[in-house]
């Protein structure tokens, strides 16, 4: 088993994360899981979640959180990260760094170099965003960008 999957079923029996690199990785299991209800119950009503290649991408409140990732998952098969070392943290925020790979239902297959972190708020979870590697997707304007 993979520390995330373990960081996400031991949530789900306690519903209590005792750090900001437990919620990443918990956040991290729930999505491998596709399990939106578990996502929502994580980050409550006040947190925020970006996923950049999610429409919309931002999330915010519980039933956001819950509808958004629900939708998502709709046209998902499966999904795993793999982290390149271990999450870095301290008293309010985690980040790791590494690759998610998304399969789709369609067949079609994603894979991306990834950043997420997760900050938390007076112990409690109040972001979590995710970073691609968007060098070679992101469209410029015809200007220079250097």
């Amino acid at each position: 088993m993979t520390i995330q999957i373990d960081a996400y079923n031991a949530y789900k029996q306690s519903k209590v994360y005792n750090s900001p690199g437990a919620a990443l990785l918990t956040y991290i299991g729930a999505f491998e899981s596709l399990d939106e209800k578990c996502i929502a119950t994580l980050t409550g009503d006040g947190v925020l979640i970006e996923v950049p290649l999610l429409k919309p991408n931002r999330f915010f409140g519980y039933s956001e959180i819950e509808r958004g990732h629900k939708a998502a998952f709709n046209s998902i098969e499966n999904t795993s990260f793999c982290i390149d070392d271990e999450v870095a943290e301290n008293d309010d925020a985690a980040i790791f760094l590494g690759r998610v790979k998304v399969t789709r239902i369609n067949g079609n297959v994603d894979l991306h170099d990834v950043g997420i972190v997760a900050q938390l708020t007076d112990d409690k979870l109040s972001r979590i965003s995710l970073y691609f590697n968007s060098r070679n997707i992101r469209r410029w304007s015809d200007e220079s960008i250097l």
